[in-house]
């Protein structure tokens, strides 16, 4: 079974085998271009990429700071504001949004 995902985004892989990573998702976890990532398959079979260590380490401030601005966004966000059956609505297109 595969792990939850927070955020899910759907992309396609090219003939190249490269798979654009959301700049969102890129974002949460640290990727910056041009870094060095790891690549490989958990315990569960699933994909997994990850910054890779010998890439300069994001301080315990940085990432906080980083997270803090990532957050700061979504408080922002006028969808979060409403309840959830507004949200899907919207989402789905049944009503304009804001």
């Amino acid at each position: 079974m595969h792990a939850p995902l927070e955020r899910r985004t759907r992309t396609n892989m090219t003939s190249k085998g490269q798979v654009l990573i959301p700049k969102d998702v890129r974002d949460l976890i640290g990727l910056v271009p041009g870094a060095p990532v790891d690549v490989g398959v958990n315990d569960r079979g699933e994909a997994v990429v990850v910054p890779s260590a010998v890439a300069a380490a994001e301080t315990t401030e940085e990432r906080a700071q980083r997270l803090d601005r990532l957050f700061a966004g979504v408080d922002a966000d006028p969808l979060f504001d409403r309840p959830s059956d507004e949200i899907m609505r919207a989402l789905r297109g049944d009503e304009r949004l804001p």
